[in-house]
This record gives structure tokens, sequence and C-alpha cells, in this order.
């Protein structure tokens, strides 16, 4: 449905709202016009009847009907500005007791109409009026005089004058319409010029306006929106600049998190190479060392992986198999710490789930790092997946002493030492995947829940 803006809005309103009212005006000049002429008509029917009743009362006192209508017939057959159709002496009764008429006559006489003494009824039938008066207004008795006028000039003449002041009347309304619509539009200039101003530019920036007015108020008016426009383009500013600080802080705690990933596993090479150095010539001990050197550089080639999955464009959809590398990921330190690693998957199959695998994976192996570390000696650390149907739900469980305070802060996005660098990776991951994250804390150990909704790969990347 087609709105019209509030700036076209007003002005039409005052147009219409002038046309009702001229219309109005006009309808009342209408009217008194036609007042006018129902007046005129009536004085002129009982100016000629004064006349005509002048003349023919001594014959209705002598009851001589022949001379009654010798004196209509000359009245009929005279025409001084008004011609006479009908003419007619009635009784109070009703009863004619004279009558002439111009042949054809134009219509009967409306007997049963003539209730009052005096009177005048126009008839658009025949273009006429009916006129009638009492023949002497001190006796009654003696009856009326009735006549039928030809006033057509005159109707003719009021529906000429009607058209005209019609025509006239529209054409003032009209172009008053439009005055009053250019006034209207004039009045909200500055308000179409804010409204321009918004709309102006690509980028859909508010701007100062430098416009001139001798308008105080209008002048006001822009003041006031240059001063928004302002605090708004400081305010854009400043965002610009807290952006690219937060993103050098992204940047910087990026390296850190890779810093701290590639760390542990290059501990482990580190004291393989000594240990090769030191008993290098014994078979067992090489043999071993190096699988060690191997398992640690694929524990590297690892995090490299999940680093340029998550924060490359086009990073892939999570799979089973990116959760199961979790056991080779944290291997290393579990074997380390002595401490065995169980990990089941649940409705994961061969689908791709609706999540960036770079990301999941990396959230999934800070939390299980934490827990190994939190469990003593011999102790078991549970890993589970759960997908349902519109989100994935990861349960890590260890069996220390508890959440440290520093780690619980670490996991709700508050400031972080170096130790607690990988759980603050887990609650960014957590917030640009807008999961949710529980902490349960149980008889041994503590569990960790996170709840991933599938869908917003694309927020992660």
């Amino acid at each position: 449905m087609l709105r019209l803006p509030l700036t076209v809005r007003i002005p039409l309103a005052v147009s219409l709202l002038f046309l009702v009212i001229s219309a109005a005006l006009i309808s009342l000049a209408l009217h008194g016009v036609s007042r006018q002429f129902d007046r005129q008509v009536r004085d002129l029917g009982q100016v000629y009847l004064d006349g005509l009743s002048a003349a023919i009362l001594p014959a209705v006192r002598d009851r001589d009907e022949a001379q009654m209508i010798d004196v209509l017939n000359r009245a009929l057959d005279t025409h001084l500005g008004v011609i006479d159709r009908t003419l007619a002496v009635v009784t109070p009764d009703h009863r004619m007791v004279a009558h002439v008429a111009r042949y054809p006559e134009v219509e009967p006489i409306p007997l049963a109409l003539l209730t009052a003494p005096s009177g005048t009824l126009v008839s658009l039938r025949s273009a006429g009026v009916w006129t009638w008066r009492p023949l002497d207004d001190e006796r009654p008795a003696l009856g009326m005089l009735v006549a039928n006028l030809d006033v057509s000039d005159f109707l003719r003449q009021r529906e000429a004058l009607a058209w005209e002041l019609g025509l006239v009347g529209l054409a003032i309304s009209l172009i008053g319409a439009g005055l009053c619509f250019g006034m209207a539009r004039r009045l909200q200039r500055p308000i179409i010029s804010l409204t321009d101003a918004l709309r102006a530019g690509p980028d859909d920036r508010m701007r100062p306006m430098r416009l001139t007015t001798s308008d105080p108020e209008i002048a006001e008016l822009l003041s006031a929106y240059n001063g928004m426009a302002e605090s708004v383009l400081q305010r854009e500013a400043l965002t610009e600049r807290n952006a690219r600080i937060e993103r050098e802080a992204l940047l910087g705690r990026m390296s850190a998190a890779l810093a701290h990933e590639v760390r542990n596993p290059l501990g482990g090479l580190r004291t393989a190479v000594q240990t090769l150095r030191q008993f290098g010539e014994r078979g067992d001990v090489r043999a071993e060392s190096l699988d060690f050197i191997e398992r640690g550089v694929e524990a590297l080639q690892t995090v490299v992986d999940a680093s340029l999955r998550t924060f490359r464009p086009g990073a892939a959809l999570l799979r089973e198999a990116d959760i199961a590398d979790i056991r080779l990921m944290a291997g290393a330190q579990a074997g380390r710490g002595g401490v065995r690693v169980e990990l089941h998957c649940e409705g994961l199959g061969d689908r791709h789930l609706a999540l960036p695998a770079g990301a999941v994976r990396q959230m999934l192996l800070n939390l299980v790092l934490n827990a190994i570390q939190a469990s003593p000696p011999g102790a078991l650390v549970r890993v589970v997946a759960r997908a349902r149907a519109d989100a994935l739900i990861l349960h890590v469980a260890d069996a220390g002493s508890g959440l440290p305070a520093a780690a619980e802060r670490a996991l709700t996005g508050g400031q972080t030492d170096g130790d607690g660098m990988g759980l603050g990776i887990v609650a960014d991951l957590i917030k640009a995947t807008q999961g949710r994250l529980r902490v349960t804390r149980m008889a041994i150990g503590t569990c960790i829940t996170v709840r991933l909704p599938f869908g917003v790969q694309e927020e992660a990347r």
C-alpha cells in the first residue's frame, strides 16, 4: 500500500480542508441566491395581484361573473413585464367563480394546495409560479384571486447565476487549495531539508546543515540538528577508534592464544630432544623419543590447522572427526599428567553440523586441557558430544578439587592472567558462536556444559 510522506500529507490535508470550507461557502451562497429568487418572485406575484384585485373587486362585490371574466381577459391580454397564464377567482371553499387561461392550459389550478390566505408556489413543471391572495383583506368571504405567472426567464437567470457562482467558486477554491499546499510546503521546508539531509549520502551518515534563514525558530531547529549531527559524528569517530583498539587487542590475544597452544607440545619436544642427547645410543629410548617427537609435531600441526580454520574465511563445517581429534591433541599433556581422557560422540555420525569446525575444536581443546590440568594423576576426564535437533551439547567433566575463581572469571569473559588465557579464548568463542555455558559442581570435580546452536558459522568466522 502506497503511503505518502508526512511532508506531503500535511499540505494535502490543509488543501482538502480549504476545499471543504470553500464548498460549504458556495453552498451557502447558492442557498442565499435561491431564497432571494423566491422572495423576488413572491413580491412580484403579490404586486401583480394587488393591481388586479383592485380592478376586479367591484364585479365580485356585484357577483357579476360576466364582468369578472371580462376583467380577467383584459388582464390576460395585457403584458407589463409579466406574462400571466391562468387567472381565477376562487371562493373560500375552493370553488371557482371565474376562470380564464391561455390555451392550451399549462396545468390545472392546485386548489388543494391553497390552504393559506395568501402565498406563492413555484412549479418547475410549467416553469411558472402560482400566487394567490384575498380580494379584500377586510372581507375574506369575497374569496381570493389566483394567478399562474410565467417566470421561465427568472429560472434561467437563477440557473445561469448558480452555474457562474459554482464555477467561479470552484476556480477560487482550487487556486486557494494550491496556495495552501504551497504555503504548507514552504512552512515545512526546514523539516524537508532535515529529511533530505538524513537521507543524503550513500553511507547514511548524519551531517551538519549549512542553511541561512531569518526565522529564529527555524534557525533554532537547524542549530539543534547540527548539534545532534556533530555529536553523532563524534560518537562514530569514537566507535571507530574503539573498534580499531579492539581489533589490535584481539590480534594480541590471538597471538597469545597461539603461543599458549604451542607451548605445551614444544615443552614435550624439548624434553624428548634432551633424552635423545643423553640416551640416544639406547634403541628403546631412541624409538620412544622419536615416537614422542612425532606425536608432538602432529599436535603442533593440529593446532596450526585449527587456528587457520578458525580465523580463515570459509571455515569448514563441524564433523565427528574434528571432535575425535581432541583425544590426539590433548594426548601429550594427558600422558604427562597421568590422566586418562575418555571421549564419546552421540548423534553426529557422518553428517556435517552447521558450526565452524575450527572454533568448536579450539573451544573443546582448551576445556579438555584445563580439565586435565585440574585432575590428579590417575583420574579420568570424560568428554561427551551430543548432537540435538537444533544445537550441539558438549560436556567436559574432570575429577579435580573445583573450578578456581580465576578460571571461573575467565569463562565469564573477565580479565585473565597468563594461566587463564585458554579459558578466556573459550569465552570468546562461545560468544562468537552465540552459545551458552553452564558450570556444575559435583561431589568430585566439575562439569562444564556448552550449548552451541546450529546455523551461526558465519558469525563465528
